[in-house]
Parts: C-alpha cells; sequence; structure tokens
C-alpha cells in the first residue's frame, strides 16, 4: 500500500533526512520518501506489518506534525489552497526578515551616533528589549523547534541559530545588568545585541527566499488549474442556470457556447462541434466530436454549442489527475 502523508515543522534538509530515516527503519515499510519543498512523506509499506497510524505516530516521535491522509483529494482545490497557505508564509517571512533587519540596522548605527555621550547604559537597555521583541516575534519558531529537537534528542538548523543568538543575548543580558563583573576581571561590558538582531533577519531573509522559491514551482501546477473555468452554465428543465465549478454534480446536463471552455468530464448528448484538446493530447488540430463523444474538463469547444452530462467531477476527472500526477513527480 502507498499513502502520503502531510508533515510539518521541517525546515532543511537536515530535517527532511531524519524524518525519512525514521520511515524507512519503521517495521513493514517497504520504501520512504520525505518531500522539505512539498511537506509530506510518501511511504509505501506491508498493511500487515504496520498501518497509516503507526506511521504517522513514527514521525511525530521525530519531533514534527502529521497527520493521516484524509480521502482521495481534489488535487486542484488541493493546489489552490497549497498556494494560498505558501503565498501566506512568504509574505509573515517577507514582513518579519524586513522588520528584524530595520531594528538591526537602529542598533547598529545609533550606539556609533551615541558613542561617548553618557548613554551608553540606557542605550544597552533600550537594545535588550528590542533584541527580544525580535526574538519573540520573529524568531520564535526556531526557539520552540530548537525545542522540540533537544526534547526528542536532536539537533538541526534551528538548534544552531537557537545555540548562536542565545549565546549572544545571555551574554550580552549580563553585561548590561552586571557590567562590574566583567570590568573587575579585566574585560570590557560589550553587548552584542545587535548580532542577535542581524542573525535572525538574515536567517529569515534566506527563509523568504525559500518561500519565492516553493511558490515558483508551483507555476506549472497553477497554469493547469487556471485551464478549469470558475463557472459552469447548467441546463434546469428549460432554463439555463451559472453555478460554481465546485458544486457540479454527476449527471448535471452542463451547456457550453463556442469559445468557452469545458468546465468538467463528460459525455456529449446534444450537439456536433470541433473540441481543442491540445492541453491533453498536444494536437493542434481540433477534434470532431458527435453525440456520445467523450469531453474533457479544460478543452475548448471550437465550433458548435453543445450540451453534455457530467460523469467525473472532483478528485476524478481528468485534469485532477493530471495535477496530481504532475505534483507527485515533482515530488519523486
Amino acid at each position: 500500500m502507498k499513502v502520503v502523508i502531510p508533515v510539518s515543522g521541517m525546515t532543511c534538509a537536515a530535517c527532511e533526512a531524519r524524518v525519512q530515516k525514521t520511515l524507512r527503519q519503521a517495521p513493514g515499510v517497504k520504501d520512504a520518501s520525505v518531500n522539505l519543498m512539498m511537506a509530506n512523506a510518501t511511504v509505501t509499506f506491508d498493511e500487515s506489518a504496520t498501518s497509516t497510524d503507526k506511521l504517522v505516530n513514527a514521525i511525530r516521535e521525530t519531533g514534527y506534525e502529521a497527520a493521516a491522509p484524509g480521502p482521495v483529494e481534489n488535487a486542484i482545490e488541493d493546489q489552490a489552497n497549497r498556494d494560498r497557505a505558501q503565498a501566506a508564509e512568504f509574505r509573515e517571512l517577507k514582513l518579519k526578515a524586513i522588520g528584524s533587519g530595520i531594528v538591526g540596522l537602529i542598533a547598529m548605527f545609533v550606539p556609533m551616533l551615541l558613542h561617548g555621550t553618557g548613554f551608553a547604559r540606557p542605550l544597552s537597555f533600550a537594545m535588550l528589549f528590542a533584541s527580544l521583541a525580535v526574538m519573540l516575534w520573529a524568531g520564535r519558531h526556531f526557539y520552540t523547534r530548537a525545542w522540540a529537537a533537544f526534547r526528542h534528542r536532536a539537533a538541526d538548523m534551528n538548534t544552531l541559530i537557537a545555540l548562536g543568538t542565545g549565546a549572544a543575548f545571555v551574554y550580552s543580558v549580563i553585561a548590561t545588568l552586571a557590567p562590574g563583573f566583567f570590568v573587575a576581571h579585566g574585560a570590557a561590558p560589550d553587548v552584542y545585541y545587535e548580532a542577535v538582531i542581524f542573525i535572525i533577519a538574515l536567517v529569515l531573509t534566506g527563509s523568504t527566499l525559500e518561500a519565492r522559491a516553493k511558490g515558483q514551482t508551483a507555476t506549472t501546477l497553477r497554469k493547469l488549474i487556471q485551464l478549469q473555468p470558475k463557472m459552469a452554465r447548467v441546463r434546469r428543465g428549460s432554463e439555463e442556470v451559472d453555478i460554481p465549478v465546485e458544486t457540479l454534480a454527476t449527471g448535471d446536463t452542463v451547456v457550453v457556447r463556442p469559445g468557452e471552455r469545458i468546465p468538467a468530464d463528460g459525455q456529449i448528448v446534444h450537439g456536433p462541434t470541433d473540441i481543442d484538446e491540445a492541453m491533453l493530447t498536444g494536437e493542434s488540430l481540433p477534434v470532431a466530436k458527435t453525440i456520445g463523444s467523450r469531453v474533457i474538463g479544460g478543452t475548448v469547444n471550437k465550433t458548435g454549442a453543445l450540451d453534455f452530462r457530467v460523469t467525473a467531477v472532483g478528485a476524478s476527472s481528468t485534469l485532477s489527475q493530471i495535477i496530481r500526477l504532475l505534483r507527485d513527480a515533482q515530488s519523486e
């Protein structure tokens, strides 16, 4: 049996490798492939030796979140949800990277401008609170994920960031609150708050670029999704009613005029026409269709008006299956 399990919380190749190694060592697993960009794990296993729930628990024991997959998905809707989530992630990371970068520049240049003016100690306290705010707002996920990895006796990129910024912050706090301790031991009570802020800002900048790259990998999938029209014209008795494509059901009779895209898979019940099936076959010439011929969602009706009866919607549609196969290919 083959199953695709959503996995969240992975941030680097080390996370990906750790989850993959754990799954491959699990009893009954024949093969496992974890994809950081797609945030999932594809596992082939023996149903008599293990189960999906056991695999999900094995992933959770590594410190990452996983959930049992639901019913067969509508790849079009699922990809649209992924795009929205990736866009929101990109906006959040961009905001945090820019915000922490601005605070870092202020923390770097203001002490230079006020050097020797007698504001050194108040400025140290101001930088303390500024760096703490950045750590709690922009960098909080680094520390929560590092702690989760520590609890599971592991280390990853978050561990490195948390140790580096944490050490600099603790050292600077001691230098701010007890400068006499350093003076007594012949050392200057220097602070490194700007280093803490800049490390977080630079890592967030990298994460922002990574989030942007994730969005660009789905460009082909988005183009396929755009082939499906948003609305469908359904015949209700003697009337024609426009409804969202998502509400189409098997057995509905859909009316398609010349030049419009066919919204779903079906079988023609009225009207001969020519269909442009280039999106599916690559053939540039339209294909003649008559009553009883099959039509595919996303293709273009070229010459005559037609009525067709819907035979497949959602996850069972041809376009949805193409998108799912392409996404699986990208994961591999």
